[in-house]
């Protein structure tokens, strides 16, 4: 796999891959002979000066409105100190270019640090202009950029920036980030494993690799990428999240639903506490570090959460709130980091804060919600989840939990209420139209059922929950209109090796029965009694003394055992 192999011809080789890459793009030129080399870690050796050089022409950096803002005063009183300092330079027909340049490159960075992103790049733009060859101010364009919401923009500023340093690893992957937002995987792969061929151990750069994957439907290749970065950091929500995407397209319930299980105490959304898995990076941690701010510390605990690392995360979070207490989103990013680092108590405490400062934040009520029921009390939980859908009638995840709870207390009308929403909200999400049909289900529907269940096949090819249930229902609904084995060992045909599950082998044998083979359904109901949890299994041999007496079954689910 791409990044377990460092040696130096496998960097060399995936640098000639980017150059000849970026030799073709458009974002910069690229000379034939490749960049000047670097004298510093950041700075590009000067060109030959011509006998006679102009001064570049600069752009006028205005202060920025420090009264639209909440940071503290201690913050908006450094940033007129550094403007004044910064300006004096720049307008001492003395001083040197490069002298300007860095005045107007460290206001940059102090107003890119307190997120203001359109004030800093004009002062950036005069520090690029004035030191072309210093790769700091393409970087941190491409970073303000990125904050705008311009990845083109961005893609082309680090561009620039990697022509100045083309070994530079963050560099590397942030360009790549940008072709994936812009929907360019292709473009992103080489500069990601020669990324990975630099740092071998880089979980951002692994975990863009199975990004990458993921956008070009190459899932066993995702697979790959994507556990090898769960290997660099277990607690990584967001590698969680992309493995259960990439299992659920490879038809693996099993691996899927291990994943969905470790992020569901923060929510099935766990990574969006943060930010996306975010490279090491010197250069943005020195800019993080210039001010005291509730943005700066928001943003250093971001880049922890992606990481996995929890515990800093919530402390940076926690540095966050002090600063801005009345933030129900800080706040919330702090109780998932909380719950993601084992305390449940504190990330209940911070939960319940939001609501009582912020009671209309839905999120909040809907996390409440997952630790309630967590906890065994559906009732509560349940409350919760209502609180969440009355304040974002949008929030999908909360009306899907909602739903699933009114089902199994048997509410079954205000269940399908929920779930229809869901689907108008939402249709590509499949657990919506799998929980109408298991309501069919319990309602006796047993036609109704399996059209459903038939169209969910079709619709949703990745869940494997629809043909195992349908199999079932054809296979042992009591109404006799219904079943058909033939048609459910076909339906079961079409499942894959890596599918052999217990509720997989009880369907196969309930179908084996149906269709008179109960020798060979008995067989198979023994082996997965034998696969199967202790108390499972002492259900499961009621089924076996069936096939053992040449019997049926006409019973889908046990009491209670309803998907």
């Amino acid at each position: 796999m791409a990044g377990r192999q460092p040696p130096a011809a496998r960097i060399a080789s995936a640098a000639r891959i980017v150059a000849g890459a970026a030799c073709l793009a458009a974002a910069s030129g690229c000379a034939p002979d490749g960049p000047a080399p670097a004298t510093s870690a950041n700075q590009a050796a000067d060109p030959p000066a011509p006998a006679a050089q102009e001064t570049p022409a600069v752009q006028p950096v205005a202060l920025p409105d420090l009264s639209r803002r909440t940071e503290s005063e201690t913050v908006r009183e450094q940033i007129r100190t550094q403007y004044a300092a910064s300006m004096a330079v720049a307008g001492d027909p003395a001083a040197s270019p490069r002298a300007r340049g860095e005045a107007y490159g460290e206001l940059g960075m102090l107003l890119l640090a307190a997120g203001y992103a359109d004030e800093a790049e004009a002062a950036l733009r005069n520090a690029r202009a004035l030191a072309p060859r210093d790769r700091r101010w393409p970087y941190y364009l491409g970073h303000a950029a990125r904050a705008r919401g311009a990845p083109g923009e961005a893609a082309a500023r680090f561009e620039q920036a990697r022509q100045l340093r083309p070994d530079d690893a963050p560099t590397l992957i942030w360009l790549a980030e940008m072709h994936l937002e812009t929907g360019d995987p292709a473009a992103a792969r080489p500069l990601l494993e020669y990324a990975l061929a630099l740092k071998p151990d880089s979980l951002a750069a692994t975990f863009a690799l199975g990004r990458v994957a993921l956008a070009r439907d190459d899932y066993f290749r995702a697979v790959s990428h994507l556990e090898a970065a769960r290997e660099i950091s277990p607690a990584a929500a967001a590698v969680h999240a992309a493995l259960e995407t990439a299992y659920r397209r490879l038809g693996d319930a099993d691996r899927a639903d291990a994943n969905l299980r470790i992020l569901q105490l923060a929510g099935r959304g766990a990574a969006d506490a943060g930010a996306a898995i975010q490279p090491v990076d010197p250069l943005m941690e020195r800019v993080e570090r210039l001010v005291r701010s509730a943005a700066a510390y928001e943003r250093r605990g971001a880049r922890a959460f992606g990481r996995g690392d929890y515990a800093r995360a919530a402390g940076h979070f926690r540095d966050g709130v002090d600063l801005r207490p009345d933030d129900p989103a800080l706040r919330h990013r702090l109780a998932a980091a909380l719950a993601l680092a084992g305390d449940r108590d504190g990330s209940r405490a911070q939960l319940q804060e939001i609501v009582r400062r912020s009671p209309e934040f839905a999120p909040a009520h809907y996390r409440l919600g997952l630790l309630l029921e967590e906890d065994g009390r559906p009732l509560q939980a349940l409350a919760r989840y209502t609180s969440a859908v009355r304040r974002d009638a949008d929030h999908a995840e909360a009306r899907l939990r909602l739903a699933r709870l009114l089902r199994l207390a048997g509410r079954t009308d205000d269940a399908v209420a929920q779930y229809e929403r869901i689907m108008a909200i939402d249709p590509d999400r499949f657990e919506a139209p799998f929980g109408y049909a298991m309501v069919l289900v319990a309602l006796g529907r047993w036609a109704e059922a399996r059209d459903r269940l038939a169209d969910g096949m079709e619709r949703y090819p990745g869940a494997p929950g629809f043909p195992l249930a349908l199999a079932r229902v054809l296979a042992a609904a009591p109404d006799g209109r219904v079943r058909d084995g033939d048609r459910a060992l076909a339906v079961l045909d079409r499942l894959t090796d890596r599918q052999q599950r217990v509720d997989l082998g009880e369907t196969l044998a309930m179908t084996l029965a149906e269709i008179g083979r109960h020798e060979e359904a008995a067989a198979v109901q023994r082996e997965a009694i034998a696969a199967a949890p202790p108390e499972l299994a002492k259900r499961m041999a009621a089924n076996l003394r069936l096939y053992e007496a040449g019997e049926p079954c006409r019973t889908p689910w046990r009491e209670g055992e309803l998907p």
